[in-house]
């Protein structure tokens, strides 16, 4: 999967973290009420365990008396190397512990009405969970001068000094000027305490606001252990073996399946047809499938500012706009090589659970992925959901960049509430009772005739054996 493109769309974790964590954090973020929503989080039934590994913090390294400084090199023509050396500076005791202290983090200075909005994560009010700034952590426990980044498609590198912190600031092409991207990044080396920061900055925050947010951040020592102020540090050692277990396993273990036999496929319903689920006593159907040129179906109170910027002033959808770019590396810069516009659609679908059972369910918990799904020469192809299409030979672009609401596949409207987060769950269905859901995407034209919804619960970007076991519905129009 190409992820290159995703670094205009959020803060960036490092790369080898990124497929590991993103998948079902994305899913834990609470919503309170139905709505169209960019990159909207649902509540999943796979708990993240990952992201424990790799919040695991090491406590202790061996350092003698040395001078460290966080310095960049370049790589190529547009790729920058940032890292950590060390100076010797009389002779290293290298048997001798030091521990490594929790801190909390104190940010001294904030733009106006730029607030908190989780733990490292601020933004502005009238942008919120969109743009601002997120910092990330590295607790340096295999010793600050094994801490090294590298990055490509860099526009802009400058060093700078924070507080008597070395500092480095780098900015890759801002393509999508019209949308809030993250292209901004900074790192502070704290090598008293040895912690690495790595702080995202998106494009509603200027250059000189970031580094002036970075200069008021401190890192400050404590004794407590669970505390809300207690910063959760990713641990470099650990990170370091995710990313060579990553690379070692793939593309075997953790390539997503986006091709399989027509066969495996066989399972697939019809709407208006009942099927089990994989909860006990849960009975599925499609009831009705509608496809509009506007938002009329919706529910006019749940409706954002986001999709309204999306419809003309009649409630019609605008057309989506696909820009392909070629990606950039150490010897070019990202640049977007052409685009088009395709009309969008809202597909509109009402899903019944029927308890079938004879114990009442509560907490049942719902999820509509929408998966483009073709079929060539006895396979059947998912598309990755990164890409809208692939280049052919002699394209000059690598990624097609879906800027709509369409290029989202998760459900961004439901209509039920319910579990301690209020969001995609159903709070009880009786013994023969029914509860319809109403789900809404947002999808291209062109995507119509290549539509499958999968219910399964833990979501359907892939062809796994959970989501093949309940089958897909076919709703291509």
């Amino acid at each position: 999967m190409r992820l290159d493109d995703l670094k205009y769309e959020f803060p960036k974790m490092p790369e080898e973290m990124k497929e590991m964590i993103e998948r079902e954090v994305e899913k834990q973020v609470k919503t309170e009420y139905p709505q169209f929503k960019k990159r909207k989080k649902l509540a999943g039934r796979t708990i993240a365990a990952s992201v424990a590994a790799v919040m695991i913090l090491g406590t202790t390294v061996y350092a003698g008396v040395r001078a460290y400084r966080l310095s960049q090199k370049p790589v190529g023509k547009y790729g920058v190397e940032v890292k950590i050396s060390k100076e010797d500076s009389g002779k290293d005791d290298l048997n001798a512990p030091m521990d490594i202290p929790n801190v909390k983090l104190n940010v001294g200075y904030l733009p106006e009405r730029m607030v908190k909005t989780e733990e490292g994560k601020y933004s502005y009010e009238d942008n919120l969970y969109k743009g601002g700034i997120s910092i990330l952590l590295y607790k340096m426990d295999t010793g600050d001068e094994t801490f090294e980044m590298q990055q490509e498609d860099v526009s802009l590198s400058e060093d700078f000094t924070v507080n008597g912190y070395e500092g480095v600031y780098l900015e890759s092409p801002d393509l999508y000027e019209a949308e809030t991207s993250f292209h901004k990044r900074i790192y502070v080396a704290y090598t008293d305490l040895h912690y690495v920061m790595e702080m995202y900055a998106a494009s509603d925050v200027s250059k000189e606001e970031a580094v002036k947010i970075a200069e008021g951040i401190q890192l400050v020592k404590t004794d407590e252990k669970e505390n809300e102020a207690v910063v959760s540090a990713c641990s470099w050692s650990e990170y370091q073996e995710q990313k060579a277990l990553d690379s070692e396993n793939e593309p075997e273990d953790f390539a997503v399946q986006s091709t399989v036999a027509e066969e495996k496929m066989e399972n697939t319903h019809t709407v208006g047809e009942s099927f089990l689920a994989a909860q006990e006593g849960l009975s599925l159907k499609v009831k009705e499938v509608q496809v509009s040129d506007d938002i009329s179906l919706l529910n006019s109170e749940f409706v954002d500012e986001e999709l309204r910027g999306q419809t003309d002033e009649n409630g019609r959808l605008l057309p989506a706009d696909i820009q392909y770019i070629k990606e950039g590396s150490t010897e070019s810069l990202s640049e977007v090589v052409k685009s088009r516009q395709v009309p969008q659609k809202l597909v509109y679908v009402t899903v019944e659970y029927t308890n079938v059972g004879e114990k009442e369910l509560s907490d049942v918990l719902f999820l509509g992925t929408l998966a483009r799904i073709s079929k060539k020469d006895g396979q059947m192809y998912l598309s990755n959901g990164i890409s809208y299409e692939e280049p052919k030979e002699g394209d000059t672009w690598t990624v097609a960049s879906n800027r709509g609401l369409s290029s989202f596949w998760e459900m961004y409207y439901y209509d039920v509430f319910g579990g301690e987060r209020h969001n995609n769950y159903i709070e009880s269905i009786k013994p023969g009772e029914t509860v319809a859901v109403h789900m809404g995407w947002i999808v291209t034209e062109e995507e119509l005739g290549n539509l499958y919804l999968s219910l399964d619960t833990y979501g359907g970007l892939e062809f796994s054996d959970s989501a093949l076991a309940l089958g897909y519905v076919d709703i291509r129009q």
